[in-house]
């Protein structure tokens, strides 16, 4: 017997609020696993070492905890006859279930369709003073790029006149390492959260299908995560990297703010997409998407390569930072070099700014370890 059901969608952080909010220390609470494996026990006594007069008790607890990841570790079967399960050895005061897949939650609508207490992630909206946190920070971040942060607040500020929930869906194009990615980074953490980042580049044929179209239900997809998200902004990195045939799944999901797959139906009405690519004008954007997923994008947005004298500030804004992290002695040592007029005098050899950093780094932890470590 479950007594009342409350269904979270959200992410691990939200739910994990909701738990704290009502479930109190005194309290019997369980974890799903734990239930499901005295579930185990009572399939299989001989193997379980539990007493079989133990297995043929109701067990009575005033929380079980269903977690997001939870699903993965248990049979197809047990989505299909959730509410069963549960309650073969069980009376359950409040189950709290985060994120559940479809047959899961049709399992509990069968049984305790009127009982059921449905809870979302309230996630920051748009307004005009969340769009000049946005600028904020985006001036912080990112040096140059100012046509690029105008025209990025300008695609958000429709936000703010639309009658329809439709999603916001932003393409940011050109070279590699110049501020895209950090863009995105910066928009999510105003927005009160981490940013969820999905890759396409790294998914071949077969593994980037299951992920958009959702395969077993123990394994990652792309509805999954969206459903997990912290924030409202979404970043699909190099999306001109996935196959054409793809962009089938996202017509509804960019018209709609609608996601259906195998296993999830998620809302994302007013998220934020930031697709990123390295095109070098929107005409070969156009072509590469074709005309029914470019129609698609609210707004294109191009990102140049940095001057030399953005180079020259982000370097020294960087060698700045890593030396109040280190030591005095460490400081004394790194200051002596000429490690940071040496990358500013050779800054336009770099065109990928993770890389110039990265460079900066290692060259300042080698000085380092020869000094400390190798003591040459």
């Amino acid at each position: 017997m479950i007594e009342k059901i409350v269904v979270f969608y959200g992410s691990r952080k939200d739910f994990d609020n909701v738990i704290n909010d009502r479930v109190q220390e005194d309290e019997v609470t369980i974890p799903f696993m734990d239930l499901i494996q005295h579930y185990n026990a009572r399939l299989r006594p001989n193997e379980s070492g539990v007493r079989e007069s133990a297995l043929s008790q109701n067990i009575s607890v005033d929380n079980c905890i269903v977690r997001a990841d939870d699903y993965a570790s248990v049979l197809e079967h047990v989505l299909g006859n959730f509410v069963n399960i549960v309650t073969l050895n069980h009376d359950v005061g409040t189950i709290y279930i985060q994120n559940p897949p479809k047959r899961v939650l049709r399992s509990l609508v069968s049984a305790y369709d009127e009982g059921i207490e449905y809870l979302y992630s309230d996630y920051i909206g748009i307004d005009r003073d969340v769009l000049k946190s946005i600028h904020r920070q985006l001036n912080d971040k990112i040096l140059g790029q100012e046509l690029c942060k105008k025209q990025l607040i300008s695609g958000l500020y429709k936000l703010l006149l639309r009658e329809s929930n439709k999603p916001a869906v932003l393409m940011l194009y050109g070279p590699s390492g110049v501020g895209k990615t950090e863009t995105a980074k910066c928009i999510s953490e105003v927005l009160g959260g981490e940013l969820l980042r999905v890759q396409f580049s790294m998914m071949q044929t077969n593994e980037a299908y299951n992920y958009i179209f959702g395969s077993e239900h123990s394994k990652s997809s792309f509805a999954k995560d969206m459903m997990s998200r912290e924030t409202n902004v979404i970043l699909i990195d190099e999306f001109d990297k996935v196959n054409s045939v793809f962009y089938n799944a996202f017509y509804e999901l960019f018209d709609e703010g609608r996601y259906v797959d195998a296993n999830y139906d998620v809302d994302l009405k007013n998220t934020i997409f930031l697709c990123t690519c390295n095109f070098r004008n929107e005409t070969e954007i156009k072509t590469a998407l074709g005309p029914a997923m470019y129609s698609r994008i609210g707004c294109c947005i191009e990102y140049t390569d940095l001057s030399k004298e953005q180079k020259c500030a982000i370097i020294e804004k960087r060698y700045n930072q890593i030396i109040n992290e280190l030591k005095d002695d460490e400081k004394e040592v790194v200051i002596k070099t000429d490690i940071l007029e040496w990358f500013k005098s050779n800054a336009e050899r770099y065109d990928n700014i993770r890389i110039l950093k990265t460079k900066l780094e290692n060259a300042i932890f080698d000085e380092l370890v020869d000094v400390f470590i190798y003591e040459t």
